[in-house]
């Protein structure tokens, strides 16, 4: 499973995956108006970490919430693909087809998303359709957190993501000594995301997919909440993307999510989870840390419950605008989820709760 902030290479490969619920058709939250300005950090602070292995990190200092002014720039056209299988039905995709086909054309289409992302490596030479998938993934989980809770990307944001094969060459690009053993870091800075490039190929894109996340949130929200930010990276890191859209399976790892359930109705443990900000969050009281894997757990479940339905984004999404509205500061989210989730915090505790004790095995499309 990912976790944000810094985690071992060999922690990602062993750890599972995990589960929930499929919601209904997403509804489109929109923002407050205006809107917020982007995020991001002075040009010497330190890469903040963000990848799958339980590593603790540094809180980022205040300093790092000051809105950064970004670039105008005039939105790229959309490429889209048409062509005619072998039975007679035509596709559309933003990806061409994998062999040659019958009328095959490229449509230009306006209102591409707002970011652009370079990704390249550093020390390895990446065949060109992992090049494709790391851009995909990027616009991906950006088009999801849209679409699903009103975050648009600052216009004219531009991501690099750079691959690294050596553990070195990693260490000096990341520039933070405890970053060092981690699968991935952004330094918002640089705008860049260093991937440490796993066996698995599909274990380096869910570090990827990771590192996006907290990269967008740091650039359109701000210092959200520790609990709530790793568990918005741990549940994008799951996604993966398809043609024109893409899917959550919110049902892998369901045996991990069980075994880090919460006893009786998880008021508590939800107030503890909440309230475990920076270090509370990523500190690991035995060598083994099962207390800070289970935290990343909890988080996880937590926004894949909240993401489960139009109410629960709803509230979601609240704290979310909230914090672009103070950027600097964490909010209050325990106040917000008392306040917009249906039956207060009471009632999400005990859903939440019963959603890990009973894993459900979905895959959400968006």
């Amino acid at each position: 499973m990912l976790a944000g902030c810094g985690r071992e290479p060999a922690a990602v490969e062993q750890a599972p995956v995990v589960h929930a619920h499929a919601p209904p058709a997403a509804e489109v939250i929109a923002p407050p108006a205006p809107s917020m300005p982007a995020v991001a950090g002075p040009p010497t602070q330190p890469p903040v970490a963000i990848a799958p292995a339980r590593m603790s990190h540094p809180p980022l200092p205040p300093a790092d919430c000051a809105a950064r002014p970004i670039e105008p720039a005039a939105a790229p056209a959309l490429s889209v693909h048409r062509w005619v299988d072998e039975s007679g039905i035509t596709h559309y995709s933003d990806r061409p087809p994998a062999a040659d086909v019958a009328g095959h054309r490229v449509l230009e289409v306006a209102g591409a998303p707002s970011i652009s992302v370079d990704a390249s490596g550093h020390d390895v030479d990446l065949p060109g359709q992992l090049q494709q998938r790391a851009v995909a993934d990027a616009l991906g989980v950006q088009r999801v957190l849209r679409d699903t809770l009103g975050i648009a990307a600052p216009h004219g944001l531009r991501l690099r993501v750079v691959f690294v094969l050596d553990a070195n060459e990693y260490a000096r690009l990341v520039g933070e000594p405890s970053l060092a053993a981690s699968a991935g870091a952004y330094s918002p800075a640089r705008r860049t995301i260093y991937v440490r490039k796993q066996a698995d190929d599909e274990i380096t894109f869910m570090v990827l997919r990771h590192e996006i996340t907290h990269a967008l949130v740091h650039e359109s929200i701000g210092n959200l909440p520790t609990p709530l930010n790793e568990g918005l990276a741990e549940y994008f890191g799951r996604y993966q993307g398809g043609g024109m859209g893409g899917q959550v399976d919110v049902g892998a790892g369901s045996e991990a999510v069980a075994a880090a359930a919460p006893a009786g109705d998880g008021s508590e443990e939800l107030v503890d989870l909440l309230a475990r900000e920076d270090l509370a969050f990523y500190a690991a009281e035995t060598n083994a840390g099962p207390e800070r894997e289970q935290r990343y757990l909890r988080a996880y479940a937590l926004v894949a419950q909240l993401m489960r339905g139009v109410e629960g984004r709803r509230a979601l999404a609240a704290v979310l605008h909230a914090q672009q509205a103070a950027p600097c500061s964490p909010v209050a989210v325990e106040s917000i989820l008392q306040r917009e989730y249906p039956g207060g915090l009471a009632a999400l505790a005990t859903a939440w709760a019963g959603a890990m004790r009973d894993p459900a095995v979905d895959v959400r499309a968006y």
